[in-house]
């Protein structure tokens, strides 16, 4: 009996505290996607490793803290011509092939704790060589087979309550994630559904069942305008539901100038994310903020901060020569600039 209660007790406190998000919500959606599509697995031209911490609500005890570590590759052959505006490491694989990916996670919100690896598996199919006069667009299936581990932390319960055992409450729970993606270096759309399975947590001798793990559903589109050959302009948009939540919609412009980017999103519940970042050769790093217009959480915490490090490996080495060309060509524009106008400001006195 005493095994029941504490079962009640955690899925009760699982259920209110994940109700209105299951899964974490990250703000860099556009460079995390494969955290949430399996079909972005090998989607880059080259294999990017990414640690992303974010803190939900800083300020606010329990709140909801995300740490993930990802990687994904392409194992089919990859493009490495120079095809991208802006930042060439902006471009996305444009060969098809077999692309494979994993990552690992932990959250915490108060008493609970999610920790999890996922294994993905992605192929990525030759859609049209020449579309509306594009080499490269492709559609991407994926799979992703996950494990997590439910952990309600026993010492949450006071010593001397009546339910008090001294030890945590732990679940462990097979699932699975599937997406579709299609690319080229002008657009990407993709459609994902996470907890497949909508399993249950099995807790307690009682074997108290309780469906929690909600099917969620994600949507992301984008496009990216050149604006010349240093500078480009990618507006974007990411849909998250459930069934039993409505809508969640971030509309994100992100602004690619070389080797780095700005970004602004509004999201449906009146929140306004700023981000900033750069990723140059084996290296990225990007940041975001999330400030609520809700008194409650305005006045309450100190917003939400999100930062992603990253090492870009296997860089074809003619992607690193370009940039390498445009920082120098654009270093003797500036230094050319500044000796017209000491020339000019000479010759007018």
């Amino acid at each position: 009996m005493r095994n029941f209660f504490i079962t009640l007790i955690f899925i009760f406190a699982l259920h209110v505290s994940t109700k209105a998000q299951q899964l974490p919500l990250y703000s860099q959606y556009v460079e995390n996607g494969f955290l949430f599509n399996p079909a972005m697995a090998g989607t880059r031209i080259y294999t990017p490793l990414r640690l992303t911490m974010r803190k939900q609500w800083a300020g606010i005890e329990g709140a909801p803290e995300t740490q993930a570590l990802s990687v994904h590759r392409n194992f089919g052959e990859r493009s490495t011509a120079c095809d991208a505006v802006g930042n060439p490491l902006a471009q996305r694989n444009t060969q098809r092939g077999l692309g494979m990916g994993a990552y690992v996670f932990n959250d915490n919100y108060g008493a609970i704790s999610r920790t999890g690896i996922e294994l993905s598996y992605a192929y990525h199919l030759e859609f049209n060589r020449q579309y509306f006069g594009k080499i490269g667009t492709r559609l991407s299936f994926g799979l992703g087979g996950v494990f997590y581990q439910y952990k309600f932390d026993g010492d949450y319960i006071p010593v001397g309550d009546p339910l008090y055992t001294g030890g945590d409450i732990v679940s462990y729970i097979p699932d699975a994630n599937f997406g579709v993606y299609l690319y080229n270096n002008d657009y990407f759309i993709g459609l994902s559904i996470a907890h497949l399975f909508e399993s249950s947590v099995k807790m307690g001798d009682a074997g108290f069942n309780n469906d929690i793990m909600l099917r969620h559903y994600y949507f992301t589109a984008g496009y990216t305008f050149n604006i010349n050959n240093q500078v480009a302009l990618e507006p974007s948009a990411i849909v998250r539901r459930t069934l039993d939540s409505q809508n969640y919609i971030d509309l994100t412009a992100k602004l690619y100038v070389r080797s780095f980017w700005l970004a602004l999103s509004y999201r449906s519940n009146d929140q306004l994310v700023g981000m900033l970042g750069v990723n140059f050769a084996k290296y990225y790093l990007g940041y975001s903020y999330d400030y609520y217009s809700n008194n409650l959480l305005a006045n309450n915490s100190n917003g939400t901060h999100e930062i992603t490090f990253g090492l870009n490996f296997d860089v074809p080495k003619t992607m690193i020569r370009d940039l390498m060309r445009r920082n120098r060509n654009e270093a003797a524009k500036t230094r050319r600039k500044i000796r017209q106008k000491k020339t000019n400001e000479f010759m007018f006195f």
